[in-house]
């Protein structure tokens, strides 16, 4: 029910809207009645008023005035003008502060209730955006978990977004961190967990994890929260207070963030000892480091949990500064981190399409791979690593398959041979990698035109069964909708229109070079009966099949 608020200084004006829609139940409103625009303001105030029928010329403040205190305060109320003036300077100026209609006083009754009947049709209208809107706000906020997950996993797997971008897509999903700010990574585990606990339980406890550890850090520091594999978690740290514009990783907020960080981890392996009955171990970096390296630094991190004291149990390991082994040494270990994560990414970029980030990924990994600093152990795991992205794409496509065995030797993905060097490995995957994204390529542009040959040589072959859109489109694989859009976009004209001409024309060709009868040709042509068939035959030719046949059979073409 909408609220309806009468404004007159003439009361006998008043009480005749007010009776009026009294007697229109149909309308569903709510009524009340001011008599001038200082009263109607007190309204307002009081109440939420939808709907406002209102005099212009008034003693005090008059309709216009009225007018732009609503939409100041109440701008989805809308505003009907009831006059006794002809004035297009009023007109004029009740447009312009966003009246909704303007009625003169000599207008019917009806003409008044069909200009609150529209009124009451936006009301409705903007209503059900408001209310849409709402629900994508809220289907947005139930999903942000999943395209933070989402988004943060792709960049410990190598994506390196600009920091302003990276800024940018921080506010759209909700991370409180900055991207053109360093990060400190601090790595946690669970220990041990209990005997008979479930998985569910298990993510039950990491979130507990995670709730204590966000309590004690979030008083000194900005903290976003990443579970991986399962039950690991990553913290992302940032001070509490931005720092500095030239962005000085050891300057005093750094510093204080560090001291806290380092202070704040006993405390968090206690209070996880104490309330959950779990012993947690930490690794944490020993410097922030920009985003750019954050792939790299998590997978280093990783690598501390694996070896040597990181196998004991309610650590706390800070990471250890380089070997002194020079740059080479020091690439050449940290190239060790980071390729298992950029050969996922190389597999997630096939399967999307991205051909340049695949590339820009794939040198990064070659130029590694091609090091004589490598240890022949890591070459052959790269090796292995790219045969079963690779593989694992290729045989998800029987075509592409067949397509690359026709053109390109598959066999190394199997097994290479053993004089094959670094540098031949690294063309034979480039070569192979560009064959798939030609292929796929090929595949977008000429599947507009497979498709409207799938869907033709459907409808020729199913005439008398069901060619319904429906039908159709489960054929083709698409969504109705999207197929009927796209056959238009492709040929120019509708899909039934297309299905029209197709039974005319072969409905011509059996009325004309067979002998079978109305009814045996409409149910060829799929009608459930000739009576259909006839009606449709006559609009698209202006006369019977009968009289087609006759015509023709005399010699007339007409």
């Amino acid at each position: 029910m909408y609220r309806l608020l009468i404004v007159d200084d003439i009361p006998i004006i008043v009480e005749g809207l007010k009776d009026l829609f009294e007697e229109t139940p149909e309308l569903s409103l709510e009524i009340h009645t001011a008599y001038s625009g200082e009263e109607a303001l007190e309204v307002l105030r009081n109440k939420r008023i939808d709907l406002v029928i209102s005099d212009i010329k008034m003693p005090g403040l008059e309709g216009i005035g009225l007018l732009r205190e609503i939409k100041t305060n109440w701008p989805s109320c809308k505003v009907i003008f009831l006059t006794g003036y002809n004035d297009f300077q009023y007109v004029q100026n009740a447009v312009k502060y966003g009246g909704f209609d303007y009625l003169l006083k000599i207008e019917s009754d009806e003409k008044i209730i069909a200009a609150v009947t529209r009124a009451i049709g936006k009301l409705d209208e903007e209503k059900a955006r408001e209310e849409m809107i709402e629900r994508a706000e809220e289907s947005m906020k139930r999903a942000l978990p999943s395209l933070q997950k989402e988004y943060v996993s792709s960049l410990l797997q190598g994506k390196k977004p600009a920091g302003e971008q990276l800024d940018r897509h921080f506010r759209e999903i909700g991370i409180p961190l900055q991207g053109e700010e360093p990060v400190l990574l601090l790595l946690g585990r669970v220990d041990v967990w209990r005997e008979m606990l479930t998985p569910p339980d298990k993510a039950l406890f990491v979130y507990a994890v995670q709730n204590i550890a966000e309590e004690i850090l979030s008083p000194g520091a900005r903290v976003y929260t990443y579970v991986y594999d399962q039950v690991k978690i990553a913290w992302f740290i940032q001070p509490a207070e931005s720092s500095c514009p030239e962005k000085n990783v050891s300057g005093d907020n750094w510093d204080r963030t560090r001291r806290f960080v380092g202070n704040a981890l006993e405390t968090i392996q206690r209070a996880c000892k104490q309330l959950l009955k779990l012993p947690v171990s930490f690794v944490v970096g020993k410097n922030p480091v920009p985003w750019d390296d954050i792939s790299d630094k998590f997978h280093e991190l990783k690598y501390n949990f694996l070896f040597g004291a990181g196998l004991g149990n309610e650590i706390i390991l800070t990471e250890p500064a380089p070997d002194n082994h020079g740059e080479t040494g020091h690439a050449q270990k940290r190239s060790e981190f980071f390729t298992a994560a950029r050969v996922q990414l190389l597999g997630k970029c096939l399967e999307n399409g991205h051909r340049c980030e695949f590339f820009n990924v794939y040198k990064e990994i070659s130029d590694l791979w091609e090091s004589d600093e490598w240890p022949f152990e890591r070459k052959r795991e790269v090796y292995h690593s790219l045969s079963a992205v690779f593989l694992a794409y290729v045989n998800k496509n029987d075509e592409l398959r067949a397509y690359l065995n026709s053109s390109h030797d598959l066999s190394t993905l199997f097994h290479s041979e053993a004089d094959m060097t670094a540098a031949a490995l690294k063309a034979y995957f480039l070569q192979t990698a560009e064959l798939i994204f030609d292929w796929n390529g090929e595949q977008a542009a000429h599947f507009p035109d497979e498709l409207v040959q799938r869907v033709h040589t459907y409808i020729a072959d199913n005439l008398a069964k069901d060619i319904s859109l429906n039908a159709i489109a489960d054929h083709v694989g698409l969504n109705p909708s999207y197929l009927s859009r796209l056959y238009k976009q492709m040929t120019g004209i509708g899909l039934s229109d297309y299905i029209n001409d197709y039974r005319n024309l072969k409905a011509k060709e059996l009325l004309l070079g067979s002998p079978m009868r109305v009814g045996e040709i409409a149910s060829m042509l799929g009608y459930n009966s000739a009576l259909a068939f006839i009606r449709f035959f006559k609009k698209q030719n202006e006369s019977t099949p009968q009289e087609y046949r006759s015509r023709r059979a005399s010699g007339d073409s007409g």
